[in-house]
């Protein structure tokens, strides 16, 4: 029993945390969008995708970090307490939608798995000076220019867009992908499409498709900092742009030069490198700020060390309500 209590108290606080704070997210986060409008591209994209993911993040953090230890600790491992119709229902809600997420992650990477394996059935290897990523030119119709995978990434380009490019134009294209990889956009995109809202929640179904928005965005910039000429960039845009075509119905997680989904910010993304070309804005500048985020990580961790005993036996009290 102590183990199906723990189990049930998991899964019942995980669901309360996700559906309030969910609905909590759900307004602040179009204000977010609205006052990071004037953000760097990289740091807009990195907020958007924070506060769409927030709402799991709290409820995981608040599982993992707060109501399984305060269990642990303070409930004796024999107990005659028994499974509450209250706690049974929350503990049900909860394991559907933690099934239902864990169930989508997997389609979404079968899906993946398919049409790469259908785009490397039909493809060749092509190499380019100084990248080490697998590039995969696929002998077909399909105008294509993407990276697919979370952890072994490969970019697949089609014939006809390798020999639509010039030499500089396809490297600048290749650029904009390796900074979707380094990144992890990828792995972004699968995390949000795995915890997707319900449809009644219009406010952060919008937040997907602003993030791909701001996302292809920081990948011009992240490989304009890189080196890619802004006129070859700017041209790969408009000739991949003028190639693509729709894209196919499989929900598969990849990052595209142009992704169709959202192709009306194509304009807006030429007339960035318009702006550049002609100095009306500063070029990119590349910083380093992953030390800055592993001292924030380990600040967190070591504040939660020093005040987790002050806040275990309220947290269990809370835990008390429930199995009651």
């Amino acid at each position: 029993m102590f183990y199906a209590l723990a189990i049930a108290l998991c899964l019942a606080v995980l669901f309360l945390v996700l559906l309030c704070a969910t609905l909590v997210c759900a307004p602040a986060v179009r204000l977010l969008i609205k006052s990071v409008q004037r953000s760097s591209p990289v740091t807009k994209a990195n907020l958007v995708f924070v506060a769409r993911i927030l709402p799991l993040a709290l409820a995981c953090l608040v599982t993992l970090s707060l109501a399984l230890p305060a269990f642990l600790k303070y409930e004796p491992h024999v107990t005659s307490e028994s499974m509450g119709l209250r706690l049974a229902g929350l503990a049900v809600l909860g394991a559907i939608v933690l099934i239902a997420i864990v169930v989508r992650g997997l389609r979404l990477l079968r899906a993946t798995w398919d049409v790469q394996s259908e785009w490397l059935a039909r493809s060749k290897r092509i190499f380019l000076d100084g990248i080490a990523l697998p590039i995969y030119r696929v002998d077909n119709g399909t105008s294509l220019l993407a990276v697919t995978g979370t952890f072994r990434p490969r970019i697949f380009v089609s014939r006809e867009i390798a020999e639509g490019l010039s030499a500089e134009e396809f490297r600048a294209a290749v650029a904009h992908e390796l900074a979707h990889v380094s990144s992890f956009d990828n792995l972004k995109q699968l995390l949000m499409k795995m915890t997707r809202p319900p449809r009644w929640l219009k406010m952060l179904h919008s937040v997907e498709a602003e993030w791909i928005h701001a996302s292809e965005i920081a990948a011009d910039h992240k490989a304009l900092a890189g080196g890619a000429p802004v006129l070859e960039l700017s041209a790969a845009l408009v000739k991949v742009g003028r190639l693509s075509l729709p894209c196919s119905t499989r929900p598969a997680v990849a990052s595209h030069l142009v992704p169709p989904a959202c192709a009306s910010s194509l304009e807006m993304r030429v007339a960035r490198l318009s702006a550049l070309l002609e100095g009306k804005e500063a070029a990119p500048v590349q910083k380093a700020v992953k030390s800055k985020f592993v001292i924030a990580i380990l600040c967190a961790l070591a504040a939660y060390a020093a005040c987790i005993n002050m806040f275990l036996p309220g947290v269990h009290e809370v835990l008390e309500f429930l199995v009651r």
